[in-house]
């Protein structure tokens, strides 16, 4: 069952969270596998928590998850989830305990640290304490090398990434947000070159393209989107799903400028492109992404 949520769950989350909610709580009655944990505790903060505003819930799922169980270096992650539940929950000496329980088990102890701090920001987004959020995350970048390399980098990179996309879904952003998020973005940029390949750097490039259509910047997005598809191509990639979605974006930034010839032939490829996918989580976050696209 896990598994199915997992691979499913996100298709949903955000249109019948309470179902996924109940799915998720059913689903920790028995033990879950290590492996599951991390993805695990993601899926309940962000829909449990943050969606349905329901953090004591969040909290006590994560509890049952981890009780009794002792960290390792692969398993440190999650008990960085179970600390931000704990502390949205109001149990600040928890959360506190927790953390600690991550960096104990950590063998990046900067980078666990990073994650924990920015894991928390995106969680206080979550919660529209963006103010708080924003302050937070700016502060622990300060202790990221943008630099020399660092086994913090890949923490940072995916802990910047995950803060990025959850700021994108926020529909009524505030300055604050958006600044945030684009430092984000560009953060996840900078670290993944620092810790990642070329698949990595086109990811965070095609975020940035979202983050520039988000803004109104669509000239931007388009030269970003270009940018991640020449990275591709440039490498022979085999990545036509980010192909896809990267002509989606374009797509967006060709009906925010008007051009109807350019949108339309952009969107018939994405379309065409998806159209032969068999993968059920993958056509509906398509659809999901697709319905946000400006239609003219």
């Amino acid at each position: 069952m896990i598994e199915t949520l997992l691979r499913e769950g996100f298709a949903y989350h955000d249109t019948e969270s309470e179902r996924l909610a109940g799915e998720l709580e059913s689903a920790v009655a028995a033990p879950v596998a290590p492996e599951h944990w991390v993805r695990l505790l993601n899926m309940v903060n962000h829909t449990v928590g943050e969606h349905l505003g329901d953090w004591p819930r969040a909290r006590r799922i994560a509890d049952q998850v981890l009780s009794g169980r002792t960290a390792n270096a692969g398993t440190a992650p999650a008990w960085v989830r179970l600390a931000t539940a704990r502390f949205m929950a109001g149990d600040a000496l928890g959360a506190a305990q927790a953390e600690i329980e991550a960096l104990r088990a950590a063998e990046d102890f900067r980078g666990a640290y990073l994650e924990a701090k920015v894991n928390l920001a995106a969680a206080l987004i979550g919660a529209r304490r963006a103010d708080e959020a924003a302050a937070l995350y700016e502060a622990a970048l300060v202790l990221a090398d943008p630099e020399a390399p660092s086994a913090a980098d890949r923490s940072i990179a995916i802990a910047s990434n995950n803060l990025a996309t959850e700021l994108l879904e926020v529909a009524d952003r505030s300055e604050t947000q958006d600044r945030l998020m684009q430092t984000a973005a560009d953060a996840a940029l900078r670290f993944w070159r620092k810790a990642g390949t070329w698949v990595n750097e086109e990811r965070a490039l095609y975020l940035q393209a979202l983050v520039a259509n988000a803004l109104g910047r669509p000239d931007e997005a388009l030269s970003v989107a270009d940018r991640a598809l020449a990275i591709i191509a440039g490498n022979k990639g085999d990545e036509a799903v980010d192909v896809c979605f990267l002509t989606l974006t374009r797509a967006n930034a060709f009906a925010m400028k008007g051009e109807t010839a350019a949108h339309a032939a952009a969107l018939a490829a994405a379309d065409a492109e998806a159209a032969g996918w068999d993968d059920p989580g993958l056509k509906a976050w398509y659809a999901e992404e697709r319905a946000k696209i400006r239609l003219i």
